[in-house]
């Protein structure tokens, strides 16, 4: 079971940002949007990831990791963090801008 352990948590930190979306976040509903956001991200750290990896500066404990590699020796769950923490931060920063804009409608109202 530890193997999976990091894969959990990922789907707990999507399962705890679910409800922001339901809330009017909209950005599962815009994924062209989605992965225009994600893409440099992902990009840009997978990179380095795989130059650290390659350089020996860090590495990862086989006995958290489901043991699936990408090219670069990054494991699944690098590039699984490199989508869901962003994402988070997504569907955050798009529902605490939705609540301030309906708050600032209703003040001016």
């Amino acid at each position: 079971m530890n193997h999976l352990q990091y894969l959990i948590v990922m789907g707990l930190c999507v399962a705890v940002t679910l409800p922001l979306e339901l809330l009017g976040a909209r950005v599962y509903r815009r994924p062209r949007r989605w992965v225009l956001a994600l893409l440099p991200i992902v990009t840009v750290f997978l990179i380095w990831d795989a130059i650290a990896i390659a350089a020996g500066v860090w590495g990862y404990d086989s006995a958290y990791l489901t043991g699936i590699t990408l090219p670069g020796s990054i494991p699944l769950e690098e590039l699984v963090f490199f989508i869901v923490v962003p994402t988070c931060g997504l569907l955050t920063y798009e529902t605490v801008t939705l609540m301030l804009g309906r708050r600032k409608a209703r003040d001016t109202a």
